[in-house]
């Protein structure tokens, strides 16, 4: 995958680049998941969701992001 700036992605998604440094920090509370995966697609990446059982031994599921 291509690296682009802040300046870049965010003239690529036409979003202000406050917006993309809060992507980076992990404050996503503005944004959709459907637009995060919007956002992904544009820059060049696949999204795939997968759901598996849990083990017995956790209590809780537990949600991840694996980028390959």
């Amino acid at each position: 995958m291509k690296t682009l700036t802040q300046i870049q992605a965010a003239k690529c998604r036409e979003i202000e680049r406050s917006k993309i440094t809060d992507l980076l920090r992990g404050k996503l509370s503005e944004f959709s998941i459907d637009r995060l995966f919007r956002f992904l697609n544009a820059l060049g990446s696949d999204v795939e969701i997968r759901m598996i059982a849990k083990p017995e031994s956790d209590s809780d599921g537990k949600t991840r992001v694996i980028a390959i």
